[in-house]
């Protein structure tokens, strides 16, 4: 029985069409450990690119976003001196319950939060940021203020997050605090250069001359108080104010200018001379007068030729003008009452005087005199 044939012998071999190329033999597939090795390579490679994402998302939520920079901004408004911006801060301003529950008086005026009072800052160094859990963060800062360093501790409350994840803070514990302002024998005072008048913050119209008065200030700074005017001087305070939500205690003590004395004796020369008007021999609500068993002849006529020289000091409701001697001059005729004679007197009428001193509101000295019962 005959084998059966090859096909390839059974038909001649046949030549490739002119112009034909060969395809390239297909490579040969990769293996699964070569796959797997690669999936792995770029597991890896992702990881290290999330990571990274995440590691400088958390350096700009700290260094930028986070709780130390939040109060760096607030800082940097002060030091800006833009009041306005440093009260928009979330967590700065406080209403009157706010005050109460920060245990700060209530009714302190919020007249040097403003441009013209804020101190100088510089030097400015994020000392710590404490996670204290809870979303509470304790951030100091140290700073120099007019010569003086010091820290402050600022407490901060998550506020929640804003795209993509960038945290929010708000100040947990206002950094306001609360100058109690003792001004003695005066109504009038400047901190850092702003002035104010204590009457524009009590309400009271009159002046008083011992005057307190709660002003809220901005934590942290060196304010530095005085009483200084026209009429009074004192020396320069200084406070450092470095904890926020506490009632700091300065007092200053206005004494009287040579401008002062000299609107004084003015104003007493004055008050003389309305009574020297006066044609009696006692003349009413005044220091000096006479009196005579016999008849006046006449009208009689006060005059100065020297005014007597007071001196001020400091009483408890005023400034006060001390026991001064003075005399003023009288001529008159005198008509006996024995003889009818008529006899001209002619000569100085000594007295004793004490008085009180008033700066009134539109800036003059007035003063009220009397006679020293005393002397």
């Amino acid at each position: 029985m005959s084998q059966p044939q090859n096909p390839a012998q059974m038909h001649p071999q046949q030549s490739a069409p002119a112009g034909w190329i060969e395809p390239p033999a297909p490579e040969p597939r990769a293996s699964m450990a070569e796959r797997t090795r690669a999936t792995i390579i770029w597991a890896v490679v992702g990881t290290m690119l999330i990571g990274a994402a995440f590691a400088a998302m958390g350096a700009l939520n700290r260094d930028v976003y986070g709780a130390g920079a939040f109060v760096g901004d607030y800082l940097s408004k002060l030091q800006e001196k833009d009041a306005a911006g440093a009260l928009r801060i979330p967590g700065v301003t406080l209403d009157e319950s706010e005050l109460k529950e920060a245990g700060l008086p209530e009714g302190s005026s919020n007249a040097l939060l403003r441009n013209a009072a804020l101190p100088e800052l510089t030097d400015l160094t994020l000392v710590e940021d404490v996670d204290q859990g809870h979303g509470l963060h304790s951030v100091t800062w140290s700073f120099h203020s007019n010569d003086a360093y010091g820290q402050s501790t600022f407490l901060v409350k998550s506020a929640g997050t804003r795209f993509p994840l960038i945290p929010t803070w708000s100040f947990a514990r206002s950094p306001l605090a609360v100058v109690n302002l003792a001004v003695e024998h005066s109504t009038v005072f400047t901190t850092n250069g702003f002035s104010l008048d204590t009457r524009s913050l009590t309400g009271r119209p009159d002046p008083a001359f011992h005057n307190i008065v709660n002003v809220q200030v901005f934590t942290p700074g060196a304010y530095i108080i005085e009483s200084t005017s026209d009429f009074v001087t004192s020396e320069k305070v200084p406070v450092l104010v470095d904890e926020p939500t506490r009632v700091h205690e300065v007092a200053v003590e206005a004494a009287p200018t040579d401008e002062f004395l000299a609107a004084a004796q003015k104003s007493v020369n004055a008050q003389l001379d309305a009574c020297a008007e006066q044609k009696v021999l006692q003349p009413t609500g005044c220091p000096f007068g006479i009196v005579v068993d016999d008849r006046i002849s006449g009208d009689p006529q006060w005059s100065f030729e020297d005014y007597p020289q007071i001196s001020v000091e400091a009483g408890t409701e005023s400034w006060v003008i001390p026991p001064t001697r003075g005399a003023a001059h009288l001529e008159v005729d005198v008509q006996s009452l024995f003889d009818g004679s008529i006899t001209p007197y002619d000569a100085d009428v000594p007295f004793s005087m004490v008085g009180n001193l008033y700066v009134l509101s539109d800036g003059t000295v007035a003063a009220t005199i009397k006679e020293d019962n005393d002397a």
